[in-house]
């Protein structure tokens, strides 16, 4: 047989001999079919069987069917015989050439059998891959083929092929062929979707090596669509693999056990190398981008962040361009906002609370994500980058922007320290912004991070000089760019070239013409001096050899302490340099002594902070200091002043200028000078020498500060001519010099405390009576001036111009003559003192001096001289509270400071409030005023302050929760505003009772509105208050909108809302009764009347406004959750249903509650104009949620949820009530000018429209469902304006008027176009449908019948009449004027 198959290829190469070789197969065909399945094993049985179909004629039937013999055999043997896929693939590929023209028979029976092949799995080759949809596409000509007896088309046939394909078991060796051959199948839509169903339910049993190769088919077997269905479960394939794996475990008990799930079957570096390889398949393979990019767009956002794959694969293909970079990254940070948007609204509404899942914790899933992207950091690390700085972009306005923030640093930081070679781009955009806006605080606090957490990474790169040498204050404000100079303290005690070019930075700035420039560029020294670590020990020779024991720790390891040391013979040690580098840092400031006011400010507050602990170089600031206050200070001991204040001013030809801050001056020296308190005998002994001229410049000081505060002529001032409100030169310069005696008293006061130590004799009299010397002075410029006698007239006064007639006519008119001294004097403000110069540490010390119970550094007589001090004390509180209320107070000062001085505060006045009260009410008021202004800078978010921890320091009370520690004080200040009205039912309350009373609810109010979990002692608490307020005389409306919004967090607040609605009822009548006084009053809540009913009405609109807030919230998840379950896998769509049910249920109970009060705020009598216009907007805001839930409830909910329960109280009812408030604001308006009433009633035309809206969903829906809806809804406006002339001349004939003379000359007169066109019904059907069209007049429709069905889609209106009642009547006259 071999020489036959040989003859046949020598004949079938050559052309020529095509008819002999036709012959010789003809001849020998029976001996090659008998051997034919040996042979196509042979390595050569490609070429054979090219030869053999050449020598099998299709003319010749004989021969055709010799050849449909031929595939046969070929067919049978390469599915039970094992080949090479080479081998395979060029037998079948030459075979497929021929099945285009083999019959339909034969063809349909070649499909069963590749069909039953992969059924049986009985195809060790799989070339049913090829040859099934070659012989369907061949198929495809024929109209209708013969299959088991029964003729069907060729589509039919075809879905039955793959309907019996998708009720079988493939294995996973099939998928990827199953996948290829499906793709050159061109199934229709429905059977793409089940075969795609299909195959992505297979992928979860898919190891990772093979999963690839599946994936890269899928996707070209979904180009055109379906894609969404491999992604999402591609999604859950990672997300239990490989992303959940990297999540740390969940905290609970059970989590030390081992669970079957936690035996890994595959190595996680497979995995993510799996993931990386899909990725790329993806983004760059066979996917169409624009295709991933519309389905990613249109992800579900409350199912993408329980996806990280597909975050990955965003961050992948927003690499693609700007179009794919926009919508990629806003898809992740909208994802990210909504989940942050779904926590505040859980901390605000117990409802939201209730439904809302705990779902992703973001923070973690970032750091899944920031993990994994170093195993493909080309791929996802650019987007990262991005998605952090979209998110650091967030406005400050909103109120996710912190978290926000904290999330893109978040990102940054741990791109940054687990793959260094992102730093230098990181910093590069951070450079991009920073020199953009350098106001945006986010971006310095971002840099302080990275410089704080990943110092090696950064502290490498050039960019971060950039930054330095870049940095300029914006808008004046010097603040924001001092922050970034700030931001990389941490790198400048192991990084020299930071170090350098920082204070290069900073010295070149001092030479800038701009004084803002100059204060940024002693900002940045400053921040220097203060973060560059030196020994406590003062230096000296003698102690060089052993500093290498008190050097510097770095960031790294104890081998790089002296990274920046040079050897020069010997090395130089970091804390030697270090040393060295302050002591030009101080003669740099020095230079500051001679710059503008705003420089030497600056440089006075913050150097003692910044120095404090360098001990070393306060021997050269004292000198600086000593040098510098000699200026001002007279040269002999006279009786004159003590200080030369002229020095400090200058004056002009046009004004006076401060030229030295000398009171910030003796505030500094009074800080260096103070004691000090820790100070070790050691250090006193080992550095004698130095301490010697610390110590003399010291007492020098102290001597200095002494005489002034013995001083009696500090305030000696002459206020009478010029006076301090004159607008000349001379007058602004005394105004000038007050300001700073003043503040030199305040500082005395500073230093007098400063020095105070237990063995202290005469302080407390040195203070007080330095305190009266600066009230003498306060009293004095509160005095009116005197006038001068009359003979002493001055230059202006004599100087008067000659007046012309004209002017002396206007004198007889009563005009006073012009003088030049009645432009010059008194036309300046009153005269405003300074700011207090305290800092935020002698505040404390002087709250614990007048209100702790031990003061160590005082004697109990010494203290209890200045505590009996009234005056005093109120002096000091109003001193403290300008400066616990100014700007820009650091976080460091607020965590120490601000937090002691609160809890003194609330141990001695909030707790014994009646003791404080017993003691002077003035005080009490300002104690009650820094209590509140220190609460308010601790629960400010600007710090973002942990609760737990300085609530704990205030109550004293260890262990317990936020809740709890502010549920025990407000139990402090119920029980002081009960006090409070006790003491006011005795006696007449006076202003300052009345001050306190409103600073308690003020602070309560506050404490209110702190979002915490509610427990049982903050919900007694709620109760307690609501008792009060249902009692109490006093104003406590301040208190109420957060009142109503922490029982709104606690689910409580439904009652109180009830009763208080109900007495703004008997107070302010409804809109509809007559009577208003009718009923008996309530005697709850005694404070409001006619005039507080308003406000109670607005706080409860605004209330309603939180609410719809987040019904409105829930509403936008639902939409999300109803995309997301045809996108949802099998395991997660009953959950996503089940959620989904619940919303609406919870939505749905919330609107019926909601429609209730609404409806009750309708009926008030509100006032016209800012009180209607807020019910207006809730009733608007109603119907605009109640027409979105009616366009998206499916009809199957609907009916579930009993949704005819809301229809009966916002359909008929509700559209009542707002028909009489429309009809009652449109009559209370007849008075008012138009522009006025268009202002008033600007929200009426919205409401119809909403209305209107809503009842056209609802028809819908009931349309969809097949329900009965339509029975709830009230009857709407006809809005046909053709003229039916049967109807209208029945209308006609109906009214009982006299007729009009036709030679009347007056139109008005004609009632046809003055009058109401009236509509009347009867029993029968007929169309009432009647409308005038008189272009000139507007038109009313006067009755309507009571059961009209009203169908809203078009612009036409269709009224139905049927039987009415008086009531529909009077809903349609008020419906009339709603069309005027």
């Amino acid at each position: 047989m071999d020489i036959v198959f040989t003859k046949i290829k020598e004949l079938g190469h050559v052309n020529s001999k095509r008819d002999e070789l036709r012959d010789y197969c003809k001849v020998k065909i029976e001996q090659v079919l008998s051997v034919l399945d040996r042979r196509i094993l042979s390595s050569d049985a490609a070429n054979l069987l090219d030869c053999l179909f050449n020598g099998l004629s299709d003319n010749c039937s004989t021969s055709f069917r010799n050849k449909v013999k031929v595939i046969g055999i070929v067919l049978q043997t390469m599915r039970k015989e094992t080949t090479s896929t080479m081998h395979c693939s060029d037998v079948i590929s030459r075979l497929c050439l021929e099945l285009g023209r083999m019959p339909a028979e034969d063809l349909v029976k070649w499909c069963d059998n590749s069909v039953q092949s992969i059924v049986e799995n009985a195809d060790v080759n799989m070339i049913w891959r090829d040859v099934l949809p070659e012989c369907l596409n061949v198929l495809a000509s024929h109209i209708n083929i013969k299959h088991c007896g029964t003729d069907m088309t060729i589509t039919e046939y075809k879905e039955q092929c793959v309907r019996t394909l998708c009720q079988c078991r493939w294995r996973e060796k099939q998928l990827v062929q199953l996948t290829a051959m499906f793709k050159d199948m061109q199934l229709n839509r429905n059977d793409h979707k089940q075969v795609v169903n299909k195959l992505c339910s297979y992928i979860t049993d898919v190891p990772p090596e093979s999963l690839p190769p599946l994936l890269h088919q899928l996707l070209k077997l979904c180009k055109t669509y379906n894609v969404e269905i491999v992604l999402a479960q591609l999604s859950h394939y990672f997300s239990v693999r490989l992303y959940s794996k990297l999540e740390p475990p969940p905290q609970d008990s059970e989590s030390t056990t081992m669970d079957i799930d936690d035996i890994v079957r595959y190595n996680p570096l497979d995995l993510s190398r799996c993931l990386s390889t899909c990725i790329y398949h993806i983004t760059q393979g066979a996917a169409e981008s624009e295709t991933i990019r519309k389905h990613l767009k249109a992800w579900p956002k409350t199912q993408l962040l329980r996806a990280p794959f597909l975050i990955d694969l965003a961050l992948a293909i927003s690499d693609k361009g700007p179009d794919f970079k926009t919508v990629c990254l806003d898809v992740i940070k909208s994802a990210i906002e909504h989940r942050i948007i779904d926590e505040l609204r859980s901390k605000e509404s117990a409802w939201s609370r209730s439904v809302l899942p705990p779902d992703v914790d973001v923070p973690h899933m970032l750091k899944v994500l920031t993990t994994e992207s170093v195993n493909h950091s080309q791929l996802t690390v650019m987007g990262l980058i991005n998605v952090a700085f979209l998110l650091l972009a967030v406005s400050r306005l909103k109120p996710i922007a912190q978290t926000c923030w904290s999330h893109g640093k978040l990102i940054l930081v741990r791109l940054s320290k687990s793959q260094p070679e992102t730093a230098p781009h990181i910093l590069t955009q951070l450079a991009d912004r920073l020199a953009g806006d350098t106001s945006q605080r986010q971006y310095a606090d971002c840099l302080h991070v990275l410089c704080k957490l990943t110092p090696v990474s950064v502290e490498r790169c050039s960019q971060l000089f950039t930054i330095l040498e870049n940095c300029q204050p914006a808008g004046g404000d010097y603040r924001a760019a001092a922050a970034v100079l700030d931001a990389v303290h941490p790198l400048l005690n192991f990084s020299l070239r930071t170090r350098d070019t920082l204070i290069m930075v900073c010295r070149k700035g001092l030479y800038s013409r701009d004084s803002v420039h100059r204060c940024l560029s002693l900002s940045g020294l400053l921040s220097v001096l203060e973060h560059i670590r030196v020994s406590r020990r003062t230096f000296s020779s003698s102690q060089s050899a052993s500093s290498e024991h008190y050097s510097t720790h770095s960031y790294l390891t104890q081998l790089t302490v002296d990274l920046h040391a040079t050897q020069l013979g010997a090395a130089v040690t970091s804390r030697v340099r270090n040393e060295a580098m302050c002591m030009e840092v101080v003669s740099i400031l020095r230079r500051c002594l001679v710059q503008d006011v705003a420089v030497k400010q600056l440089l006075f507050n913050k150097l003692y902070v910044c120095a404090k602990e360098k001990t070393a170089l306060h021997e050269t600031i004292l000198e600086t200091l000593y040098e510098h206050i000699s200026k001002y200070l007279p040269e002999s001991n006279d009786e004159g002043s003590p200080l030369l204040l002229y020095k400090c001013v200058q004056v002009t030809d046009t004004g006076a200028n401060l030229v030295e801050p000398i009171s910030h001056l003796l505030y500094v020296i009074a800080e260096f000078v103070q004691p000090v308190e820790d100070e070790e005998l050691e250090d006193i002994l080992g550095s004698q020498n130095a301490e010697t001229g610390s110590a003399h410049l010291k007492n020098k000081l102290i001597h200095i500060m002494d005489k002034l505060c013995r001083s009696e002529t500090l305030g000696a001032i002459d206020l009478q001519d010029p006076g301090l409100s004159d607008l000349t030169p001379e007058s602004k310069a005394k105004s000038l010099k007050v300001q700073q005696i003043l503040q030199c008293y305040e500082t005395l006061i500073a230093y007098k405390i400063l020095q105070w130590v237990p063995t202290s004799t005469d302080a407390a009299k040195s203070v007080y009576s330095l305190y009266k010397s600066c009230n003498q002075l306060l009293e004095q410029l509160k005095a009116p001036p005197k006038t001068g006698k009359k003979g002493n007239k001055s230059l202006n006064e004599t100087r008067e111009t000659v007046k012309s007639q004209k002017s002396q006519k206007s004198q007889k008119k009563g005009k006073a003559p012009v003088k030049l001294s009645n432009l010059t004097k008194d036309k300046a403000g009153p005269f405003k003192p300074l700011p207090c110069l305290w800092h935020p540490g002698l505040c404390q010390r002087i709250i614990e001096l007048l209100y702790n119970e031990s003061v160590p550094w005082s004697s109990l007589e010494q203290s209890n001289y200045i505590r009996g001090r009234r005056d005093f004390h109120r002096w000091a509180l109003r001193c403290i509270l300008s400066v616990l209320t100014c700007d820009h107070m650091e976080k460091r000062y607020v965590t120490c400071n601000v937090t002691k001085i609160a809890a003194v505060i609330y141990r001695r006045c909030i707790s014994r409030f009646q003791d404080m009260c017993d003691f002077d009410d003035q005080t009490t008021l300002s104690c009650l005023e820094v209590f509140k202004a220190c609460l308010t800078l601790l629960f400010s978010s600007n710090y973002s302050l942990q609760m737990d921890g300085f609530l704990s320091k205030i109550t004293g009370i260890p262990d317990v929760t936020a809740s709890t520690h502010i549920a025990v004080i407000l139990e402090n200040l119920l029980l002081a505003l009960q006090q409070a009205e006790a003491e006011s039912e005795q006696e007449e309350s006076d202003a300052v009772a009345k001050k306190i009373v409103a600073m308690l609810v003020q602070t309560a109010g506050l404490l209110l509105d702190v979002p915490v979990p509610h427990l049982a002692e903050m919900t007694n608490m709620l109760i307690k208050l609501e008792e009060y307020i249902r009692t109490s005389k006093q104003d406590w409306l301040p208190m109420l909108p957060a009142l109503l919004a922490a029982g709104y967090r606690d689910q409580q607040e439904a009652q109180i809302l009830d009763e208080l609605l109900l007495k703004v009822a008997e107070v302010l009548g409804r809109i509809d009764e007559e009577d208003t006084s009718a009923g008996e009053e309530s005697t709850n809540f005694p404070l409001v009347d006619s005039k507080s009913g308003h406000t109670v009405l607005a706080h409860v609109c605004s209330h309603l406004g939180l609410r719809f807030r987040c019904v409105d919230h829930l509403l936008q998840r639902t939409r999300d959750l109803t995309t997301a379950v045809t996108l949802a896998t099998e395991s997660h769509q009953q959950r996503i249903e089940r959620e989904l049910n619940e919303l609406y249920k919870c939505i749905i109970l919330q609107l019926c509650s909601l429609t209730t009060w609404v409806s009750r705020c309708c009926k008030l009598r509100c006032s016209p104009g800012a009180g209607s216009d807020r019910v207006l907007a809730v009733a608007v805001r109603l119907f605009s949620l109640l027409a979105t839930l009616a366009r998206h409830l499916p009809p199957t909910v609907a009916q579930h949820l009993r949704f005819e329960r809301l229809l009966k109280l916002c359909g008929k009812k509700f559209s009542t009530v707002t028909d009489n408030l429309i009809t009652y604001l449109e009559g209370s308006q007849q008075q008012q000018n138009a522009s006025k009433v268009l202002r008033d009633t600007k929200l009426i035309p919205r409401l119809v429209l909403e209305a209107e809206q809503f009842s056209k969903h609802v028809i819908l829906l009931a349309n969809k469902g097949n329900l009965n809806y339509q029975q709830y809804l009230s009857l709407g406006t006809a809005r046909d304006f053709r003229i039916k002339a049967p109807v209208l001349q029945e209308a006609l004939n109906a009214r009982e008027e006299p007729e009009v003379d036709d030679n009347s000359d007056n139109d008005e007169q004609i009632d046809i176009n003055d009058a109401a066109t009236e509509i009347l019904g009867s029993g029968s059907d007929h169309d009432g449908n009647v409308d005038d069209n008189s272009r000139r007049k507007k038109k009313r429709v006067s009755k309507v019948l009571k059961d009209e069905q009203i169908d809203i889609s078009d612009a036409a209106t269709d009224i139905l009449g049927s039987d009415h009642d008086g009531s529909d009547e009077d809903n349609s006259r008020k419906k009339k004027k709603r069309l005027s």
